[in-house]
Protein backbone atom coordinates (compact mmCIF):
# COMPACT_ATOMS: atom_id res chain seq x y z
CA UNK A 1 0.00 0.00 0.00
CA UNK A 2 1.07 3.52 -1.06
CA UNK A 3 1.00 6.71 1.32
CA UNK A 4 1.74 10.19 0.90
CA UNK A 5 3.61 10.46 4.22
CA UNK A 6 4.48 13.57 5.79
CA UNK A 7 8.50 12.50 6.86
CA UNK A 8 9.85 15.91 8.22
CA UNK A 9 8.99 19.76 8.57
CA UNK A 10 8.43 20.50 4.98
CA UNK A 11 8.68 16.87 3.26
CA UNK A 12 6.08 14.97 2.30
CA UNK A 13 6.78 11.59 0.15
CA UNK A 14 4.89 9.12 -1.99
CA UNK A 15 6.14 5.93 -0.18
CA UNK A 16 5.08 2.49 0.43
CA UNK A 17 3.11 2.43 3.91
CA UNK A 18 2.11 -1.17 4.85
CA UNK A 19 1.86 -1.17 8.38
CA UNK A 20 -1.02 1.42 8.66
CA UNK A 21 -0.34 0.87 12.77
CA UNK A 22 -2.89 -0.61 15.47
CA UNK A 23 -6.64 0.34 15.28
CA UNK A 24 -9.68 -0.62 17.95
CA UNK A 25 -12.18 -3.55 17.22
CA UNK A 26 -15.54 -2.38 16.02
CA UNK A 27 -13.01 -0.30 12.90
CA UNK A 28 -13.34 -1.71 9.44
CA UNK A 29 -11.21 -0.82 6.43
CA UNK A 30 -12.21 1.62 3.57
CA UNK A 31 -10.41 2.15 0.38
CA UNK A 32 -9.51 6.39 0.61
CA UNK A 33 -11.47 8.20 -2.67
CA UNK A 34 -10.43 11.44 -1.98
CA UNK A 35 -8.75 13.36 0.70
CA UNK A 36 -8.35 17.04 0.96
CA UNK A 37 -5.40 19.11 2.48
CA UNK A 38 -7.00 21.33 5.42
CA UNK A 39 -5.01 24.42 7.02
CA UNK A 40 -3.80 22.56 10.41
CA UNK A 41 -2.00 19.93 7.99
CA UNK A 42 0.10 23.04 6.39
CA UNK A 43 0.73 24.22 9.71
CA UNK A 44 1.73 20.50 10.53
CA UNK A 45 4.37 20.60 7.60
CA UNK A 46 5.25 23.75 8.30
CA UNK A 47 6.50 22.35 11.91
CA UNK A 48 3.77 25.25 13.82
CA UNK A 49 0.74 22.12 14.76
CA UNK A 50 2.34 21.37 18.22
CA UNK A 51 -0.34 18.40 17.94
CA UNK A 52 1.10 16.19 14.87
CA UNK A 53 4.95 14.55 14.80
CA UNK A 54 6.66 13.19 11.55
CA UNK A 55 6.74 10.63 10.48
CA UNK A 56 3.02 10.39 9.88
CA UNK A 57 -0.08 10.16 7.54
CA UNK A 58 -2.59 12.71 7.91
CA UNK A 59 -5.62 13.00 6.33
CA UNK A 60 -8.68 13.30 8.23
CA UNK A 61 -11.08 14.65 5.35
CA UNK A 62 -11.74 11.95 3.04
CA UNK A 63 -13.96 10.02 1.43
CA UNK A 64 -13.68 6.11 0.34
CA UNK A 65 -15.53 3.31 -0.66
CA UNK A 66 -16.52 0.91 1.85
CA UNK A 67 -14.54 -2.80 1.78
CA UNK A 68 -17.43 -4.71 3.55
CA UNK A 69 -21.37 -4.73 4.87
CA UNK A 70 -22.45 -2.59 7.65
CA UNK A 71 -25.64 -3.59 8.98
CA UNK A 72 -25.67 -1.32 12.14
CA UNK A 73 -24.84 1.59 9.41
CA UNK A 74 -27.60 0.07 6.71
CA UNK A 75 -24.39 0.40 4.71
CA UNK A 76 -23.34 -2.10 2.17
CA UNK A 77 -19.86 -3.05 0.65
CA UNK A 78 -19.12 -0.81 -2.11
CA UNK A 79 -21.17 2.09 -0.74
CA UNK A 80 -19.54 5.45 -0.96
CA UNK A 81 -18.96 7.31 2.52
CA UNK A 82 -17.27 9.54 4.47
CA UNK A 83 -15.88 9.38 7.57
CA UNK A 84 -16.15 11.47 10.96
CA UNK A 85 -12.22 11.01 12.02
CA UNK A 86 -12.98 12.59 15.49
CA UNK A 87 -12.29 9.31 18.23
CA UNK A 88 -13.55 9.59 21.56
CA UNK A 89 -13.79 7.11 25.02
CA UNK A 90 -17.83 7.83 24.73
CA UNK A 91 -18.12 7.57 28.82
CA UNK A 92 -17.15 10.57 29.68
CA UNK A 93 -19.09 13.43 31.17
CA UNK A 94 -18.42 15.33 27.41
CA UNK A 95 -19.15 12.31 25.49
CA UNK A 96 -22.65 11.94 27.22
CA UNK A 97 -23.24 15.44 26.88
CA UNK A 98 -23.02 15.06 23.15
CA UNK A 99 -20.33 16.96 22.82
CA UNK A 100 -17.39 14.30 22.29
CA UNK A 101 -14.64 17.21 20.65
CA UNK A 102 -14.38 17.80 24.07
CA UNK A 103 -13.65 14.49 25.35
CA UNK A 104 -10.36 14.29 27.30
CA UNK A 105 -8.82 11.23 25.61
CA UNK A 106 -10.23 12.55 22.08
CA UNK A 107 -8.20 11.17 19.18
CA UNK A 108 -8.21 12.20 15.57
CA UNK A 109 -7.98 9.73 12.21
CA UNK A 110 -4.64 11.24 10.50
CA UNK A 111 -3.11 12.31 13.78
CA UNK A 112 -3.36 9.79 16.39
CA UNK A 113 -4.34 6.99 13.56
CA UNK A 114 -2.72 7.05 10.17
CA UNK A 115 -5.22 8.59 7.86
CA UNK A 116 -6.59 9.09 4.74
CA UNK A 117 -3.81 10.23 2.91
CA UNK A 118 -2.93 6.26 2.06
CA UNK A 119 -5.05 4.44 -0.16
CA UNK A 120 -6.65 2.32 2.78
CA UNK A 121 -7.02 3.69 5.90
CA UNK A 122 -9.24 1.70 9.66
CA UNK A 123 -11.70 3.81 10.70
CA UNK A 124 -14.73 3.57 13.26
CA UNK A 125 -17.71 1.55 11.43
CA UNK A 126 -20.26 3.58 13.44
CA UNK A 127 -18.82 7.01 11.82
CA UNK A 128 -19.45 6.10 8.33
CA UNK A 129 -21.99 8.34 6.37
CA UNK A 130 -23.25 7.40 2.97
CA UNK A 131 -22.25 10.05 0.42
CA UNK A 132 -23.84 10.48 -3.06
CA UNK A 133 -20.29 12.04 -4.63
CA UNK A 134 -16.82 11.42 -3.23
CA UNK A 135 -15.44 14.71 -4.21
CA UNK A 136 -18.13 16.62 -2.19
CA UNK A 137 -18.12 13.48 0.38
CA UNK A 138 -14.06 15.10 1.26
CA UNK A 139 -15.90 18.26 2.00
CA UNK A 140 -18.20 17.53 4.61
CA UNK A 141 -15.71 17.24 7.63
CA UNK A 142 -14.47 21.09 7.15
CA UNK A 143 -18.39 21.77 6.08
CA UNK A 144 -18.78 20.51 9.51
CA UNK A 145 -16.19 22.82 10.96
CA UNK A 146 -17.74 25.72 9.63
CA UNK A 147 -21.16 25.12 10.63
CA UNK A 148 -19.44 24.47 14.44
CA UNK A 149 -18.47 27.95 14.02
CA UNK A 150 -21.49 29.60 13.07
CA UNK A 151 -23.07 27.72 15.81
CA UNK A 152 -20.32 28.55 18.65
CA UNK A 153 -20.50 32.40 16.96
CA UNK A 154 -24.26 32.07 17.91
CA UNK A 155 -24.85 34.36 14.77
CA UNK A 156 -28.49 35.74 14.65
CA UNK A 157 -30.73 36.87 11.73
CA UNK A 158 -29.58 40.72 11.12
CA UNK A 159 -25.75 40.37 12.43
CA UNK A 160 -22.81 41.89 10.72
CA UNK A 161 -20.22 39.33 10.14
CA UNK A 162 -16.44 39.41 9.48
CA UNK A 163 -14.57 36.21 8.60
CA UNK A 164 -11.39 36.04 8.60
CA UNK A 165 -9.56 34.23 5.83
CA UNK A 166 -11.02 33.01 2.24
CA UNK A 167 -9.84 29.06 2.73
CA UNK A 168 -12.58 26.69 2.84
CA UNK A 169 -13.52 26.34 6.27
CA UNK A 170 -13.70 30.33 5.81
CA UNK A 171 -16.09 30.33 2.85
CA UNK A 172 -18.09 27.58 4.35
CA UNK A 173 -18.39 29.45 7.23
CA UNK A 174 -19.96 32.74 5.55
CA UNK A 175 -22.45 30.86 4.07
CA UNK A 176 -23.39 29.35 7.12
CA UNK A 177 -23.51 32.72 8.70
CA UNK A 178 -25.72 33.66 5.57
CA UNK A 179 -28.02 30.80 6.20
CA UNK A 180 -28.53 32.13 9.58
CA UNK A 181 -29.59 35.74 8.72
CA UNK A 182 -26.47 37.38 8.78
CA UNK A 183 -27.52 40.61 7.18
CA UNK A 184 -23.96 41.27 6.44
CA UNK A 185 -21.01 38.96 5.64
CA UNK A 186 -17.57 40.27 4.71
CA UNK A 187 -14.43 37.86 3.97
CA UNK A 188 -10.88 39.30 4.39
CA UNK A 189 -8.31 37.73 2.59
CA UNK A 190 -5.01 39.60 1.40
CA UNK A 191 -5.31 36.74 -1.60
CA UNK A 192 -7.33 37.95 -4.57
CA UNK A 193 -7.68 34.97 -6.18
CA UNK A 194 -9.29 32.81 -3.48
CA UNK A 195 -10.99 36.21 -1.70
CA UNK A 196 -13.18 36.34 -5.68
CA UNK A 197 -15.37 33.33 -4.91
CA UNK A 198 -16.52 34.67 -1.68
CA UNK A 199 -19.63 36.44 -3.35
CA UNK A 200 -20.49 32.49 -4.68
CA UNK A 201 -20.20 31.55 -0.42
CA UNK A 202 -22.16 34.17 0.94
CA UNK A 203 -20.29 37.21 0.88
CA UNK A 204 -21.97 40.73 0.86
CA UNK A 205 -18.61 42.55 1.07
CA UNK A 206 -15.08 41.27 0.03
CA UNK A 207 -12.04 42.88 1.83
CA UNK A 208 -8.68 42.83 -0.01
CA UNK A 209 -6.67 44.40 2.47
CA UNK A 210 -2.82 43.99 4.00
CA UNK A 211 -2.27 44.29 7.78
CA UNK A 212 -2.09 48.09 7.52
CA UNK A 213 -5.18 48.22 5.61
CA UNK A 214 -7.62 45.59 7.49
CA UNK A 215 -9.02 47.75 10.51
CA UNK A 216 -9.70 50.75 8.48
CA UNK A 217 -11.70 49.07 5.75
CA UNK A 218 -13.52 46.63 8.30
CA UNK A 219 -14.57 50.29 9.69
CA UNK A 220 -16.08 51.86 6.64
CA UNK A 221 -18.54 48.85 6.23
CA UNK A 222 -19.38 48.42 10.03
CA UNK A 223 -18.63 51.27 11.59
CA UNK A 224 -19.97 50.10 15.11
CA UNK A 225 -18.01 47.23 14.92
CA UNK A 226 -18.79 44.00 13.57
CA UNK A 227 -21.40 41.99 15.68
CA UNK A 228 -19.51 38.27 15.29
CA UNK A 229 -16.02 37.47 14.12
CA UNK A 230 -15.09 34.79 12.76
CA UNK A 231 -10.89 33.88 12.49
CA UNK A 232 -10.96 30.72 10.32
CA UNK A 233 -6.57 31.92 9.82
CA UNK A 234 -5.31 31.54 13.30
CA UNK A 235 -2.11 33.58 13.09
CA UNK A 236 -1.24 35.94 15.86
CA UNK A 237 -2.10 39.43 14.05
CA UNK A 238 -5.10 37.58 12.78
CA UNK A 239 -6.48 36.78 16.26
CA UNK A 240 -5.60 40.51 17.11
CA UNK A 241 -7.49 41.89 14.68
CA UNK A 242 -10.42 40.31 15.47
CA UNK A 243 -10.89 41.39 18.60
CA UNK A 244 -10.40 45.03 17.31
CA UNK A 245 -12.91 44.87 14.71
CA UNK A 246 -15.70 43.22 16.73
CA UNK A 247 -18.25 45.39 18.60
CA UNK A 248 -18.67 46.16 22.35
CA UNK A 249 -20.55 42.96 23.84
CA UNK A 250 -19.60 41.29 20.40
CA UNK A 251 -18.18 38.11 19.91
CA UNK A 252 -15.36 36.25 18.36
CA UNK A 253 -14.73 32.69 17.37
CA UNK A 254 -11.29 31.23 17.06
CA UNK A 255 -11.73 28.12 14.69
CA UNK A 256 -7.96 28.77 12.93
CA UNK A 257 -4.79 26.57 14.14
CA UNK A 258 -1.66 28.21 12.48
CA UNK A 259 0.00 29.61 15.36
CA UNK A 260 0.00 28.78 19.13
CA UNK A 261 0.95 31.75 20.64
CA UNK A 262 -1.42 35.49 20.33
CA UNK A 263 -0.80 38.76 22.26
CA UNK A 264 -4.21 39.54 23.67
CA UNK A 265 -5.48 43.01 24.45
CA UNK A 266 -6.67 41.85 27.91
CA UNK A 267 -7.89 45.44 29.17
CA UNK A 268 -9.52 46.11 26.07
CA UNK A 269 -11.67 42.66 26.17
CA UNK A 270 -12.78 43.33 30.10
CA UNK A 271 -14.00 46.41 29.40
CA UNK A 272 -15.41 46.06 25.87
CA UNK A 273 -17.11 42.92 27.54
CA UNK A 274 -15.75 40.81 24.17
CA UNK A 275 -16.62 37.13 24.19
CA UNK A 276 -13.77 34.87 22.96
CA UNK A 277 -15.29 31.30 22.09
CA UNK A 278 -12.92 28.54 20.51
CA UNK A 279 -14.33 26.26 17.87
CA UNK A 280 -12.81 23.03 17.36
CA UNK A 281 -14.50 19.75 15.30
CA UNK A 282 -18.07 19.36 15.91
CA UNK A 283 -21.06 17.55 17.68
CA UNK A 284 -22.21 14.34 16.27
CA UNK A 285 -25.35 16.25 15.10
CA UNK A 286 -23.15 18.97 13.40
CA UNK A 287 -21.30 16.33 11.02
CA UNK A 288 -24.28 14.53 10.36
CA UNK A 289 -26.01 18.26 9.28
CA UNK A 290 -23.03 18.41 7.15
CA UNK A 291 -23.59 14.99 5.70
CA UNK A 292 -27.06 16.51 4.27
CA UNK A 293 -26.24 19.30 3.54
CA UNK A 294 -23.53 18.06 1.24
CA UNK A 295 -25.64 15.40 -0.31
CA UNK A 296 -28.44 18.47 -1.08
CA UNK A 297 -25.99 20.26 -3.10
CA UNK A 298 -24.89 22.88 -0.62
CA UNK A 299 -20.75 22.61 -1.67
CA UNK A 300 -21.46 22.96 -5.23
CA UNK A 301 -20.68 26.30 -6.33
CA UNK A 302 -19.48 28.06 -8.83
CA UNK A 303 -15.72 29.40 -8.92
CA UNK A 304 -12.18 28.26 -8.93
CA UNK A 305 -12.36 27.51 -5.49
CA UNK A 306 -11.41 23.68 -5.75
CA UNK A 307 -8.78 22.12 -7.31
CA UNK A 308 -8.75 18.14 -7.97
CA UNK A 309 -5.11 16.66 -8.47
CA UNK A 310 -4.34 13.01 -8.23
CA UNK A 311 -2.28 11.92 -5.06
CA UNK A 312 0.94 11.69 -6.17
CA UNK A 313 1.30 15.21 -6.86
CA UNK A 314 0.38 15.65 -2.79
CA UNK A 315 3.79 16.98 -2.30
CA UNK A 316 3.85 19.79 -4.62
CA UNK A 317 0.41 20.42 -3.69
CA UNK A 318 1.67 20.97 0.38
CA UNK A 319 4.30 23.09 -1.11
CA UNK A 320 2.10 25.05 -3.18
CA UNK A 321 -0.27 25.79 -0.08
CA UNK A 322 2.70 26.53 2.16
CA UNK A 323 4.56 29.42 0.38
CA UNK A 324 2.02 30.52 -1.13
CA UNK A 325 0.16 32.69 -2.59
CA UNK A 326 -2.10 29.35 -2.65
CA UNK A 327 -4.64 30.49 -5.67
CA UNK A 328 -7.41 27.47 -4.45
CA UNK A 329 -9.32 27.24 -1.09
CA UNK A 330 -9.47 23.71 -0.87
CA UNK A 331 -7.40 20.98 -2.84
CA UNK A 332 -8.13 17.63 -2.90
CA UNK A 333 -5.99 14.62 -3.84
CA UNK A 334 -7.47 11.73 -5.58
CA UNK A 335 -6.65 8.26 -5.40
CA UNK A 336 -7.41 5.94 -9.02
Amino acid sequence: MNALRWTAINEMDWEDAADMGAHPSGWVQVDTLMVGICGSEIAAYLGHNELRRPPLVMGHEFSARLTVDLPTQNLVAGDLVTVNPLVSCGRCRACLSGNRQRCLDRKIIGIDFSGGFAERVFVPERQCYKVNEATHGALVEPLACAIRAVNQGAVEKGDEVVVIGAGIIGLMSALGAKAQGARKVAIIDPNARRLRDGLSWGATDLIEANDEEVLTEVSKLMPDGADRVIDAVGFGTTRTHSLQMVRRGGRVVWIGLHENLSSIPGNAVVRDETEIVGSFCYTDDEFRRAVDLANMGFTKRPGAWLDVRPVVAGKVAFAEQARGPAPFAKILLAFD
